[in-house]
């Protein structure tokens, strides 16, 4: 049978009065999150004419707002997932569309509730949570039947196609978390100064899509919601490459 401890490993924290009924139905195991490791990225050969830029991994991050759902919604938490050290390559061309990129965000690297990011949040976010919550989540979270941290250490995202728009431009990515790929297409506004790119914007997918089945338990009623906001800032500095061609 499992205990009150083990309902802290839901990726929605289930405020008390609800624990007892979730902790008889549910018996999760995993390991503690390891560390966040720094990925090297290899500089990869871009299109002729390029000049390379790497992503400033303290000056980047990512945010994913998650959503209680279900009939029960009301007793479980939302959550915000913060992803530092982002790391990855930008090879931007004089002609954008013929850019390329590819960015590892490390899933060691993910925060889960900080207070200060829910406070930020504000509205249904602001509630603070007990660490107790916030690792349990995290645990969970990275664990064999979510992200599985300890075989796959990276989401990664790809390139795949850039369309200058009137309010900046839209990637098309391939997404490859744990052993499944997925397409994303994320608009964004981007501007360049001297040495320095910066992007920025926000998009939002579903974890089905991905290749993640949303969490969930009393036969529904109350689960993680399928569809996840994300919002970005990343910054990238150009070294001291040369354009190819």
């Amino acid at each position: 049978m499992a205990t009150s401890g083990d309902s802290q490993r839901l990726l929605i924290s289930v405020r008390p009065f609800a624990a007892m009924a979730i902790g008889v139905l549910l018996l999760l195991t995993a390991c503690r999150p390891q560390p966040a490791v720094r990925l090297p990225v290899p500089a990869a050969a871009g299109p002729a004419g390029a000049s390379l830029f790497r992503v400033d991994a303290g000056a980047s991050q990512m945010r994913f707002y998650l959503h209680a759902d279900g009939p029960l919604a009301r007793v479980g938490h939302s959550h915000v997932i913060s992803a530092h050290g982002i790391e990855g390559d930008v090879w931007l061309q004089p002609q954008p569309e013929r850019s390329a990129c590819e960015l590892r965000v490390p899933v060691a690297g993910f925060v889960v509730d900080d207070p200060q990011e829910r406070a930020a949040a504000g509205g249904e976010f602001a509630e603070p949570l007990a660490a107790a919550d916030r690792e349990g989540t995290r645990t969970h979270m990275l664990g064999e039947r979510q992200l599985d941290a300890t075989r796959f250490r990276a989401i990664v995202l790809r390139c795949l196609r850039l369309t200058a728009t009137p309010d900046g431009m839209s990637i098309e990515l391939t997404v490859t978390l744990r052993d499944h790929e997925s397409h994303l297409t994320v608009p964004l506004q981007w501007e360049r100064q001297g040495n320095t790119l910066q992007a920025s914007g926000e998009f939002s997918f579903k974890q089905s899509e991905a290749g993640l089945e949303p969490y969930s338990l009393l036969l529904g009623a109350l689960r993680v919601a399928d569809e996840i906001h994300a919002r970005f800032v990343l910054v990238a500095r150009q070294t001291g490459a040369t354009p190819r061609g």
